[in-house]
């Protein structure tokens, strides 16, 4: 055998060898630098604008809220920051969207956990789910629903629209803020607790719905603090709200119990989740920086006048939170026969 040969199969040799020690070698490197990496995208974070993805159209409370908090961000970041209406079926259009979405921190969805947690329990065919599917970042308020009549409607009091429910020949109608909606929850809860059947109006969202109202479509509404404007005016006559204690800037509407419905309550929360896997230090940082925007007077005074309370939380409660909604309104879906068809 030549030297010249057998220098061609040591160098062979060796080539293997380095390749079979580089394999072995290559899923350590990885878990190496893979911490760094995601350690740098916070740091880089937010290098582009940031997306805020409603499931609701323009003008209700939660897209409200939603700007509220991207004008904040946009400030405390000199980023833009914009909110992207994505409304329709419950609100699951936008939460499709936002789950199939790059875990990178540039999309975000605002939810209403309880929202959240009833579409996922009507619909059986979503492409997404509603806990493995997100990654919680931070609640961001919490606030009512008011049962609304029209001014001209003759009722007074929740006992008046009650008693009417019971009489009617027909399932008197109400117009909800869409199907799965808090609003279709509470309306649903209320049909139940005092023995009369309700005709559901769903709408595209809280302004649509409070329109309806006042177009006289309808023969009540389960809408949020975006139709303020028209109670103030007395085109609209709240009977109750949804939380269980009375809000500071309506003293005078009593809660549901008060009004004499019992075992029916609902406050409206939102808050802000992301793709699943989107880098820990990114949620952080968003968590960090939306936390400081509810700290300032002029956002907390904005969310106030819609009738939000600031009540930021961290990650994981938010995420506790929403596991305990999607458990609790899973279960009622499942007992009222709610389950819908896609």
């Amino acid at each position: 055998m030549s030297s010249l040969f057998r220098s061609r199969l040591y160098l062979r040799g060796r080539r293997r060898m380095l390749r079979l020690v580089m394999a072995a070698l290559l899923p350590s490197c990885l878990l190496l630098t893979a911490p760094s990496a995601r350690a740098q995208d916070a740091d880089r974070y937010p290098s582009h604008p940031v997306r805020i993805v409603v499931g609701f159209p323009a003008g209700g409370s939660s897209d409200m809220a939603a700007r509220i908090v991207a004008e904040g961000m946009n400030a405390e970041w000199s980023t833009p920051v914009f909110v992207d209406n994505r409304p329709g079926a419950g609100s699951t259009i936008g939460a499709a969207y936002v789950a199939a979405a790059q875990p990178d921190g540039y999309t975000l969805l605002l939810i209403g956990p309880g929202t959240h947690a009833v579409t996922s329990a009507m619909y059986p065919n979503l492409s997404y789910d509603a806990i493995k599917s997100f990654a919680s970042v931070i609640q961001i308020a919490k606030g009512p629903y008011f049962v609304l009549v029209n001014a001209t409607s003759g009722i007074k009091t929740m006992d008046e629209l009650v008693q009417r429910a019971r009489a009617s020949a027909r399932p008197i109608s109400y117009a909800s803020t869409g199907k799965g909606s808090g609003s279709h929850f509470v309306a649903e809860s209320l049909s139940k607790a005092i023995g009369a059947r309700l005709l559901h109006v769903p709408y595209a969202g809280a302004a649509p719905a409070t329109l309806a109202l006042l177009a006289g479509q309808v023969d009540f509404a389960i809408s949020d603090m975006s139709a303020m404007t028209h109670m103030q005016s007395g085109k609209l006559r709240a009977l109750a709200v949804t939380t269980p204690e009375r809000l500071p800037l309506f003293r005078n509407i009593p809660t549901l119990a008060e009004a004499g419905v019992q075992g029916v309550s609902y406050t409206l929360s939102v808050g802000l989740v992301a793709p699943a896997g989107t880098p820990a230090g990114v949620i952080r940082k968003i968590n960090a920086t939306v936390e400081r925007v509810l700290r300032k007077d002029e956002a907390r005074r904005k969310l106030e006048a819609l009738g939000f309370e600031p009540a930021p939380t961290t990650p994981e409660a938010f995420a506790a939170s929403i596991a305990s909604d999607v458990s609790r309104f899973s279960a009622f879906v499942e007992q009222a026969g709610l389950r819908l068809q896609q």
